[in-house]
């Protein structure tokens, strides 16, 4: 029973990218623009969301106001 607090206080000494396996640890660095692109895409991606919730609860509520008449 105390194995599993003594093994989880070790795991969180010891860095991520210790457990990470060499041939994904030593990959060649992200081009700029693509890294632009993916860092853009994880800037929108909320809004978009947020978006697609609005337009979605819009049609929702229109398609009840048809139904009731």
């Amino acid at each position: 029973m105390r194995l599993a607090p003594v093994l989880a206080l070790a795991l969180s000494l010891v860095p991520g990218w210790v457990l990470a396996c060499p041939t994904c640890a030593e990959r060649a660095p992200e081009a700029a623009g693509r890294s632009a692109l993916l860092v853009g895409a994880m800037l929108l991606l909320p809004f978009l969301l947020v978006a697609l919730g609005v337009w979605a609860a819009i049609r929702a509520a229109r398609g009840d106001a048809k139904r009731s008449q």
